[in-house]
């Protein structure tokens, strides 16, 4: 697989959990946990429990199995945001800090999408582009508020799906929510307009992700560069449009 990353690297995540499972994340948060802003905390926690619970052989199993690796991931991710509801010292009257999140985990040809707030997932198979995730915004407020996000509340409240993936498919994590119907050139042009602040990942599939091959980072006019750890690198708005443009017109 080919990936690019655009923005502040500490709010996308990808990671290797297993020989053919890969996860890969963004977030979008409002105040601070532990002294840290709310989004690059949840994510660090979800690399620290991951890491943690990998110790763990059955959860090593599960989690490069289809049939178990999304309710293994869930296991972590409501560790995280109970950790997360306590650390920002919320309240039911008063909630000081959360953060939206829309992972992917991609296991043996299938992706499991979860998601929560304001942040976004898209798939483009064959030409379409369709979401994979819900809005958890108010549209009747005044000001942008979110049904759910991680760590607002002591139970996780997350949506999940999954996708089988092809050779060719993208799936694109973005921190804001494309506007109106989204197609393969307002997907595009929503990555070209957006500020230098905006972060967003950006994975494109081949016939090898099947067999759970360590996916490549793609730089700009250069060959693809096999990296064990993605999120070292982060790329302009200019050279993430352009491949997004390369792969959904390939």
């Amino acid at each position: 697989m080919d990936v690019a990353i655009r923005g502040d690297r500490a709010s996308c995540l990808t990671m290797q959990l297993g020989p053919h499972s890969w996860l890969f994340a963004v977030a979008r948060g409002f105040g601070a946990i532990d002294g840290m802003p709310a989004a690059p905390a949840v994510l660090r926690r979800v690399r620290v429990e991951c890491e943690r619970r990998l110790r763990s052989e059955r959860f090593r199993r599960a989690i490069d199995r289809p049939q178990a690796a999304a309710t293994a991931l869930l296991g972590a991710l409501a560790r995280v945001n109970g950790d997360t509801y306590t650390l920002s010292a919320s309240h039911e009257d008063y909630i000081t800090a959360g953060s939206s999140i829309s992972a992917t985990l991609v296991v043996r040809g299938r992706a499991f999408v979860i998601h929560a707030g304001g942040t976004a997932a898209y798939l483009a198979h064959r030409g379409e582009v369709v979401s994979l995730t819900g809005d958890d915004a108010l549209e009747e407020a005044p000001t942008t508020l979110l049904a759910r996000a991680l760590g607002v509340g002591p139970s996780l409240d997350v949506s999940v799906s999954s996708v089988t993936i092809e050779s060719g498919d993208v799936i694109a994590l973005l921190g804001h929510r494309v506007s109106g119907s989204v197609d393969r050139r307002t997907l595009i042009a929503h990555v070209e307009e957006s500020g230098p602040a905006e972060h967003m990942l950006v994975i494109r599939f081949d016939d090898g992700d099947r067999g759970g091959d360590e996916p490549s980072v793609c730089l700009p006019a250069t060959p693809a560069r096999n990296m064990r750890w993605l999120n070292r690198l982060c790329v302009g708005g200019a050279a993430l449009a352009f491949f997004l443009t390369l792969f959904l017109t390939s």
